[in-house]
C-alpha cells in the first residue's frame, strides 16, 4: 500500500460517522502557524496546508514546510494540500472560470493537483468567488478531480460558502450545488464564518443563530458524514469613524479590551460577545468576536447533529483557552 493510500484510509477513518468524536481540522497558514500546530497538535486530526495556488493555465505553486510535516508525521496527523484560486487582487473569479472551463487548462490542474497530493491525504479545493453561471461547471470539475484523485488513493475535500437556502442567482454562493457536490466530495467543509466583516455593518462573525440555520440547510441536502462546520478563531473590528475595519484573532482580543478599556457585552440573540471602544484618534469602534462560552456553543453543534467534524480557520489565531473550549463537548 502507497503512503497516499494509506493516508486517504485513514482520513475517511476519521471522517465516518461513527467516529467516537468529530474530526478537528485546521487551516495552516504557513510560519504564523507554526506554534500553534506544535503547541495544540494533540487536539488534530487533519491539517488543510493552506498554502497553493493555481493560475489560469492549471500551474500550482506552493510547498509543504518541514515543519508541518514532521509535526504531523509525530502527531500522525492528515495533511491535506488547499489549492485556491488566490490571485494577486485575492479570489479570482478569472482564474476559477478558466479551470472550470473544459479544455487544456482544466486538463492540466487536475493532473497537477493530483501530483500535489502525493504523499498526502488528499485535496482541499478551496474555490470562492465563483460566478454563479459556472455552477454546472464547478460540480462537473469537482466530479472530474474527485474521480482522478480517487484513482490514486487519494481524497476530495470541498470548501465551499454557507448558505441557509439554495440559490443558484446569489452572486456568492450560487455556484455550488450542493446537494450535486455532496454526491461526489469525500467530505464538504461549510464555511460558517464572515457571516459579517468590514465589507457591511457590524454584526457576528458567525451567529450561532446563523451557523444553526447552515446546518440545518446542509444536513437537508448532504450527509452527516460529509459536513465539516467552519468555526472561526477571529473577530472583526469595524471603525465607524472612517469606515471600513481589520481582523482580530481569538488570541488578541485580551490585550485590545485592556487597552481601550472596553466592557464586553452579549448578544443573546445570535450567542454572540461584542464591545465598543473609543481609539485614541477619537474614531469610535465596534468589536464583533469569540470568546469562550461562544466557541463551546458552535463546536456543540458538531456533537448535536452527529456531522463529520469542524474545521478551524485558522492555526495562529487562537491559543489555549480557545482549545479548551472548543472541545469542551467532545
Amino acid at each position: 500500500m502507497t503512503i497516499a493510500v494509506s493516508f486517504a484510509a485513514a482520513t475517511m477513518a476519521l471522517l465516518s460517522p461513527a467516529a467516537a468524536a468529530p474530526a478537528v481540522m485546521a487551516y495552516f497558514e504557513g510560519a504564523p502557524s507554526v506554534a500553534s500546530l506544535d503547541a495544540f497538535a494533540g487536539h488534530l486530526q487533519i491539517v488543510a496546508a493552506d498554502l497553493f495556488a493555481i493560475n489560469a493555465k492549471g500551474r500550482i505553486t506552493g510547498h509543504i514546510p518541514a515543519s508541518l510535516t514532521s509535526i504531523a508525521s509525530t502527531d500522525r496527523i492528515q495533511v491535506l494540500v488547499t489549492v485556491s484560486n488566490f490571485g494577486i487582487n485575492g479570489f479570482s473569479e478569472a482564474i476559477a472560470h478558466a479551470i472550470l472551463t473544459p479544455g487544456m487548462a482544466q486538463q492540466a490542474a487536475i493532473a497537477n493537483m493530483v501530483k500535489a497530493a502525493a504523499g498526502y491525504a488528499g485535496i482541499n479545493l478551496d474555490f470562492e468567488s465563483v460566478r454563479r453561471t459556472d455552477r454546472a461547471a464547478y460540480t462537473a470539475f469537482a466530479t472530474a478531480l474527485a474521480a482522478a484523485l480517487h484513482q490514486h488513493g487519494l481524497v476530495e475535500v470541498l470548501s465551499i460558502p454557507a448558505e441557509t437556502a439554495d440559490n443558484p442567482k446569489d452572486s456568492w454562493t450560487g455556484a455550488f450545488d450542493y446537494a450535486a457536490l455532496g454526491r461526489v466530495a469525500d467530505l464538504v467543509q461549510v464555511m460558517t464564518y464572515d457571516e459579517n466583516g468590514p465589507w457591511g455593518p457590524p454584526g457576528p462573525v458567525a451567529g450561532l443563530d446563523w451557523m444553526s440555520a447552515c446546518l440545518a440547510f446542509s444536513q437537508r441536502v448532504l450527509p452527516a458524514g460529509k459536513i465539516s462546520l467552519g468555526v472561526p478563531a477571529y473577530g472583526y473590528d469595524w471603525n465607524l469613524t472612517a469606515g471600513g475595519g481589520k481582523q482580530v484573532a481569538y488570541a488578541a482580543v485580551p490585550a485590545l479590551m485592556t487597552q481601550t478599556g472596553a466592557v464586553p457585552q452579549w448578544d443573546a440573540a445570535t450567542s454572540s460577545p461584542w464591545f465598543s471602544y473609543t481609539a485614541a484618534n477619537g474614531a469610535s469602534h465596534v468589536v464583533w468576536y469569540e470568546n469562550a462560552k461562544s466557541i463551546a456553543l458552535k463546536s456543540a453543534l458538531a456533537t448535536q447533529h452527529g456531522v463529520a467534524g469542524l474545521s478551524i480557520y485558522a492555526l495562529g489565531f487562537e491559543n489555549a483557552a480557545f482549545w479548551s473550549a472548543m472541545t469542551t463537548s467532545f
